[in-house]
């Protein structure tokens, strides 16, 4: 045999090895998006490497000639056809290599980052992580190096303008023909969630936000601009038999360049414990590849649960953030379902707490469970979750909205801060902060609380929900009414009652009464909504209206047309019913207080002071007017050190709000009743000519026996009928809207008295 002959076997050897390796790859990208089971790739595997022992032996035994395939015995000596063989091999090694470069290059920069089935760099081929391997020699440490070299790199160009690398986490896709994997393909995405809000420098999108994306295939950069992040963490799983294969990549969301890729193997035993082995294991590549070095704490509870309780506790968390009584008490449905599958999961328990203290009774709430009902439902459950886990971010999250429940705005704040310490992106802990920011008089740092949620969970539904009212009494009422808007797409109950609240900022009490409507025909045993509709219908005097939209309502909606008497008498059925409600105590208080009963009406407003930042103060939703009152009234029983500390609290709580920009008519009209219990009516006049310039439209709240020291000054009566005339046109809005452009008709109809006796 010749040289040349031998060269040419070797030359065989290596095209066989190309062409093999690349096969190889193209099939698994192909396996991958089909969902075939691994032993086919395990198959070709094996045949290859069978196949090269046959090649080159038949390489070495023939050779191919113009003629055609003949033994190399056969060939003439000194006739040489070998450079012919070698010219050919050379074409397909160079043809094949030329592939295998553009496929690298496609691999590394071209595939698509919002592909389903992300693959592992080629890196990976060099060294499959397992449960028990570790990358050790130089092979480590070339790792090492790269990753630190690309961290210094991007350390200061990845940073946000909070000095914070920021990072999506996308829910896993589920690539295996089982359905049921969906629950640990989403447990996979939470647990990462978990672990990468423990690191300081990095800002994480909350759950809520990043898994609305389940099932989108929209651009990657699309994504990341609506989570306001600068890279997305995507991921497959896919179920062969025992096996499990997880696969995750990190994309910077600027180029859309895939950063780093792995993919993980494990044998399906405990599959919580394979949850946070993988989750450490990604979380523990990212802060190197993101030069992010920390030590990482769980923020979750480590209890697990049964895979039927598991994907109940995701069905009712979710339906409990969409808010509104329809979905939370179906959610709260699925919790209980999760706690009898699994008495011993914890984190149901404490979601289920979470969601039975949002069906309180009240205007601000979603449903009329009463406050002992609440605690002795919820209180079992946390107690429950705190005998097996007791300190985990639900449950203390849990604590929070009880809290808040038994008017306990300091243990409110407290509680939502200890969830968020161990979870800095648990979007309800944000929001619950916020609102006990707010009750506490802490204005300025309740506006910073909601920026900050408004950044890590930019989708929230009851983040954006709360946001719009401030956001429109700040001055912004296009942003407000944009963010409303944007809620469609989750929930459109929530866009409604999101829109309505934009609307009334700006006094369109017909726009806001359509919204309502809306949001009242897709829920109509909602208490937060059914309280808006009576409301609108008050302020335009449709009395009879604001009293039929619900019984619950009809207590207040009689306070508000000045039927005092039997406001009063429908008050103390309702407190006798719940005894621990504030809001209905302090309504009570109002009503004896406008027959002017002072001495009855102080009595009940002790029993709802509320600690707040300030001292002292009468629990209220959504004012100061309760300790306004109380003030007045104390003056006139003589007890003036009483009012005088109780005047003191009320003029910071107001100072807290305009420092926070929060000057709407509303807050003209507290700054009139402040400088008029100081004495100064002439000052109490011009804040009072200040509100009816920003639209103050409460025709009743002018009957308020504080305003008596300036009722008699022409100002007072040139405002007087501003207001009336805004209430007449509200009232003509709101009336063409339900006799002649009713939104809902199959849901609801006015009174036909309404119509006939307001015709046009």
């Amino acid at each position: 045999m010749s040289e040349l002959h031998r060269r040419n076997v070797v030359r065989v050897g290596i095209a066989y090895t190309v062409f093999a390796w690349l096969l190889l790859q193209v099939t698994d990208v192909v396996m991958e998006n089909i969902g075939a089971p691994d032993w086919v790739m395990q198959a070709l595997l094996f045949l290859l490497l069978l196949g090269l022992l046959p090649a080159l032996i038949f390489a070495w035994v023939f050779e191919l000639t113009p003629e055609g395939i003949k033994r190399e015995s056969e060939i003439a000596e000194g006739v040489s056809v070998v450079h012919q063989t070698r010219r050919k091999l050379d074409t397909l090694i160079i043809a094949t290599l030329v592939v295998v470069v553009a496929y690298l290059f496609w691999e590394g920069r071209l595939r698509q980052p919002g592909a389903d089935a992300p693959l592992a760099s080629s890196t990976q081929s060099q060294q499959d992580v397992t449960g028990e391997e570790k990358l050790t020699g130089m092979a480590a440490l070339r790792q090492q190096t790269e990753a630190a070299a690309r961290a210094a790199e991007r350390v200061n160009s990845n940073a946000d303008s909070d000095g914070k690398t920021s990072i999506a986490v996308l829910p896993f896709v589920n690539l295996s023909s089982d359905p049921e994997q969906e629950y640990f393909s989403d447990g996979i995405s939470e647990e990462l969630l978990n672990v990468l809000a423990q690191i300081p420098a990095l800002r994480v999108a909350a759950r809520t936000s990043s898994f609305q994306f389940k099932g989108d295939n929209r651009d990657i950069g699309e994504i990341a601009d609506l989570l306001k992040v600068g890279h997305v963490l995507e991921g497959s799983v896919r179920k062969a038999g025992t096996r499990l294969r997880i696969t995750a990549q990190l994309i910077e969301a600027e180029g859309g360049f895939h950063l780093w890729s792995e993919t993980y193997d494990r044998e399906l035993e405990d599959i919580f414990a394979i949850q946070d082995d993988i989750s450490r294991a990604i979380a523990d590549a990212l802060t190197a590849e993101l030069g992010l070095g920390t030590e990482l704490s769980p923020g979750a509870s480590k209890a697990t649960a049964n895979t039927a309780a598991y994907e109940a506790f995701l069905k009712g968390r979710a339906l409990v953030n969409q808010r509104g009584n329809q979905a939370i008490t179906a959610g709260v449905g699925e919790l209980e379902r999760a706690v009898r599958l699994d008495p011993n999961y914890a984190p149901a328990r404490a979601q289920l707490a979470i969601g039975i203290a949002l069906l309180a009774a009240g205007s601000g709430s979603y449903g009329d469970l009463t406050v002992a009902e609440v605690n002795e439902r919820a209180g079992e459950q946390i107690a429950a979750a705190e005998a097996l886990d007791n300190n985990f971010a639900e449950l203390w999250a849990a604590r929070a909205i009880l809290a808040r429940t038994n008017f306990d705005e300091q243990g409110h704040l407290n509680y939502s801060e200890r969830a968020l310490a161990l979870r800095p992106n648990y979007a309800d802990a944000l929001n619950w902060r916020v609102n006990a920011l707010n009750s506490l008089g802490l204005a300025e740092q309740a506006v910073q609380a909601r920026e900050e949620l408004l950044q890590i969970d930019p989708l929230s539904v009851v983040g954006r929900m709360n946001a719009v009212t401030f956001i429109a009494i700040s001055g912004e009422p296009e942003r407000a009414l944009a963010i409303a808007r944007s809620l469609a797409a989750q929930s459109p109950w929530a866009s409604h009652v999101a829109q309505a609240r934009a609307y009334r900022s700006q006094g369109q009490s017909d726009r806001q009464m359509e919204q309502l409507l809306l949001a009242y025909a897709l829920d109509s045993r909602d208490m937060l909504v059914n309280f808006d509709i009576s409301n609108v219908f008050s302020n335009s005097g449709l009395y009879e209206e604001s009293v039929r939209i619900d019984r619950k309502v009809r207590p207040w909606a009689l306070l508000n047309a000045a039927r005092f008497e039997e406001a009063e008498q429908a008050l103390r059925r309702e407190l006798l019913a719940d005894p621990g409600a504030l809001e209905i105590t302090t309504s009570l208080a109002k009503s004896i207080y406008l027959q002017g009963r002072y001495a009855e009406a102080v009595e009940l407003w002790r029993q709802t002071l509320i600690e707040t930042h300030y001292g002292e103060a009468v629990y209220s939703n959504g004012g100061e007017f309760g300790t306004a009152r109380l003030v007045f009234s104390l003056r006139q029983l003589g007890e003036e050190e009483a009012a005088s500390k109780q005047f003191e609290v009320l003029e910071q709580l107001l100072a807290s709000r305009g420092a926070a920009g929060f000057t709407d008519h509303w807050w003209y009209f507290g700054q009139t009743i402040v400088a008029i219990l100081k004495g100064d009516a002439a000052a109490g006049l011009e804040a009072l000519l200040q509100a009816d310039a920003k639209g103050f439209d409460a025709l009743d709240l002018l009957n308020e026996p504080i305003l008596d020291a300036i009722r008699t000054e022409p100002a007072f009566e040139i405002v007087r009928q501003n207001v009336a005339g805004r209430a007449t046109d509200n009232r003509e809005a709101v009336l063409t809207l339900i006799c002649q452009n009713n939104p809902v008709p199959d849901y609801w109809r006015p009174l036909e008295a309404t119509c006939s006796a307001n015709g046009p």
